[in-house]
């Protein structure tokens, strides 16, 4: 069996022999950044655009990056190469490096992770989910830091209640899932929160897809309008676009995924399979 390489720094290294100083400030202080893509027909997805986010993480939180935008874009198609999975999941992670103090700076790791790619359960897509509010939101929404404290709480323990994700609610608006966007039909109109999120390279692609037949509203919406939504999805890299039927207990078109959301799974579905993508 072929052993799983990964790249730290400037080498590729066997998965169990990639390793960091247990005084990197990523660890201590959850001072680092990262982006997750995959693979689809062995490419990329929107490599560089998950290259171009996790530097403007990095610039937000005042990370340098220890290497160019090209250089990173070439050891991800080295891994994917190096490692032959069918169709392959990449995280790419940067690190603030060894502290001598637990506060200041060192010299920043590189982490690109490959592993088979991850799969979501098929009948979620079929079926539909249900998702939880919470009052909370991200810290520095914008970027993709490593700090998902709170996410892994939140998830713990409503995911064994039945719900697959948790939405935040800020000051009455909703914002984000723990790692996804959400979006909202009503008509021919799709409405998506547009402040004090991360903005997805998923969410973007569905925006340009779905313009050509619906209504693009990008705006503050508030928990309380959900009860006058049709149908509502979530999307993210991981999850593409899944169907949500209930937010709490209110449950949009009687707990059945919709037509409208299944003809914008149907749109992301064409994208993909168009691969009109493969260079971005």
């Amino acid at each position: 069996m072929n052993k799983v390489i990964y790249f730290l720094n400037n080498n590729f290294v066997e998965k169990d022999r990639a390793v960091i100083p247990v005084n990197d400030i990523g660890l201590l202080r959850a001072y680092a950044v990262f982006d997750y893509l995959k693979t689809y027909f062995s490419k990329p997805f929107h490599l560089n655009d998950h290259i171009d986010r996790l530097f403007k993480s990095a610039e937000y939180i005042g990370l340098k990056i220890p290497k160019t935008k090209s250089e990173i874009r070439e050891i991800v198609l080295e891994l994917i190469s190096i490692n032959k999975f069918v169709e392959s999941s990449i995280r790419i992670i940067v690190t603030g490096g060894e502290s001598p103090d637990g506060k200041k700076k060192g010299e920043p790791n590189l982490i690109i992770t490959c592993e088979p790619r991850n799969e979501i359960d098929k009948t979620f897509y079929e079926k539909g989910v249900k998702i939880k509010t919470v009052r909370d939101y991200r810290e520095a929404p914008i970027a993709k830091t490593i700090n998902y404290t709170m996410a892994v709480k939140y998830l713990s323990e409503y995911f064994p209640q039945g719900y697959f994700e948790v939405l935040y609610v800020h000051n009455s608006k909703i914002t984000e899932c723990t790692s996804s966007n959400i979006f909202f039909i009503k008509g021919t109109k799709i409405i998506t929160p547009k402040d004090e999120i991360l903005p997805g390279i998923t969410r973007k692609i569905i925006i340009d897809q779905a313009s050509k037949f619906f209504d693009i509203d990008e705006r503050d919406v508030y928990l309380h309008e959900i009860y006058d939504f049709e149908e509502a999805f979530i999307t993210s890299t991981d999850k593409e676009v899944l169907p949500v039927i209930s937010i709490d207990t209110h449950y949009f078109n009687k707990g059945i995924v919709g037509e409208k959301t299944r003809k914008i799974m149907k749109l992301f579905k064409s994208y993909v399979d168009s691969k009109i993508w493969f260079e971005n």
